[in-house]
């Protein structure tokens, strides 16, 4: 297959070992801000160490392996998501990662906005 201009695939088995400490950004996009990529959080590791993030725009994750605790301090609530998970987390919405498994999780991301 020949791809257009533009269009771009990757491997995502390759990019793994990038994704280890920090978000891999795969597509990033200026007007509308976008960005995706994938990230390995890695067992006992909670994101970010502590406190909470939130995002300019909405954030969309696709958990392909592992297990991961989703918390969310406004509701007081912690959701464990796993495998073949598709999770929405609104416009800045406070929240948190923890891995507490000794599993990796791989996951996909994107977030409209500025991460």
């Amino acid at each position: 297959m020949t791809e257009q201009p533009g269009v771009r695939v990757f491997n995502l088995n390759e990019r793994w070992a990038e994704s280890v400490g920090d978000p891999l950004t795969l597509f990033e996009n200026d007007e509308p801000p976008v960005q995706a990529g994938t990230y390995v959080i890695e067992p006992g590791e909670r994101v970010p160490e502590t406190g909470t993030t939130s995002h300019d725009g909405p954030e969309l994750s696709v958990i392909l392996s592992g297990e991961v605790v989703l918390g969310l301090p406004d509701d007081e609530q912690e959701r464990v998501v796993g495998p073949g998970t598709f999770i929405t987390i609104p416009a800045g919405t406070e929240h948190y990662s923890e891995n507490r498994t000794g599993d990796p999780v791989k996951l996909v991301y994107t977030v409209a906005g500025d991460l």
